[in-house]
């Protein structure tokens, strides 16, 4: 029997609730590293690597709590908070983006490819690698796929093991916001966060026995469509409602994200039983 697990994006505040509802799931005894495949889109590729290395998320929980106490003290954390809607030129290349689709208007995957080259990005290349040094010594799982732009080629991309490169620019070139860090390259070519044209990719998952899709943002509805006209067995699991609209509009928000990993667990926790019945 093959299975797919499929992990959207949603910022900062989405990477906190979803490890924190994977971490839910682990305290049940629900462990998910042995899909066959894990597709990974934006906040998504940083949490989804982790299962599929086969992470302890708890460890992740506490990693906000401590940076949740930092914060309150006035302290500095790895957690970082951009105010999206200020980058109204990206704003707008998104929107084009994910209007467009992964395979839609070359033009418009060439506006953003080329915009990135020339941004001047909010965090440096060094920094931003430096996030993912947990993975420097970690293999490329089998697995593992992070959506992603080539800028190269202007094409879509999953990108994983048999491009070549290391893991912490795999993962690193999945969750490269254009315009607040810099595209990086894998292998011969250079790439950037594919949730630029969808933030899901949730298509991906056809035909697989049974795929399980873990939700922050909205799925465009094509993906959707195509997903439940498949026959694919599926389960998608989004973000409790009201927790959602707790959250606002800025999901790049971290002082929400430290209360977002808490959420995730005790959602985690609650779809427990769900998720271990469907994925068995």
């Amino acid at each position: 029997m093959s299975r797919a697990l499929i992990c959207g994006g949603g910022g900062s505040v989405g990477t906190a609730w979803e490890s924190g509802w994977f971490a839910g799931l682990q305290q049940k005894g629900v462990w998910l590293n042995d899909a066959d495949f894990i597709l990974g889109t934006s906040a998504g590729a940083g949490v989804g690597v982790q299962i599929a290395c086969g992470h302890d998320m708890m460890a992740q929980v506490e990693r906000y709590r401590a940076a949740g106490k930092r914060a309150a003290a006035g302290g500095a954390t790895a957690v970082l908070n951009f105010d999206t809607g200020g980058q109204t030129a990206f704003r707008d290349l998104f929107d084009r983006g994910q209007a467009s689709g992964r395979n839609g208007d070359v033009a418009v995957r060439k506006d953003i490819s080329q915009a990135a080259r020339e941004a001047v990005p909010t965090i440096e290349l060094e920094p931003f690698l430096r996030t993912f040094k947990y993975l420097a010594n970690e293999p490329w799982p089998a697995s593992y796929k992070a959506a992603c732009l080539n800028i190269d080629t202007y094409e879509f991309e999953a990108i994983g093991a048999d491009l070549g490169g290391s893991l912490q620019n795999g993962v690193a070139a999945g969750c490269a916001v254009p315009g607040v860090y810099p595209p990086i390259q894998v292998g011969k070519y250079s790439y950037v966060d594919g949730g630029c044209l969808s933030p899901t990719s949730i298509d991906l998952g056809i035909g697989y026995d049974k795929t399980l899709v873990l939700l922050v943002a909205e799925a465009p509805q094509s993906e959707l469509d195509a997903l439940r006209n498949s026959g694919t067995n599926h389960l998608i699991i989004s973000v409790d409602p009201d927790v959602h609209a707790k959250w606002g509009g800025n999901l790049m928000n971290a002082s929400i994200a430290f209360e977002a990993a808490e959420q995730g667990l005790e959602q985690g926790m609650r779809d427990a039983d769900r998720v271990r019945a469907f994925w068995q």
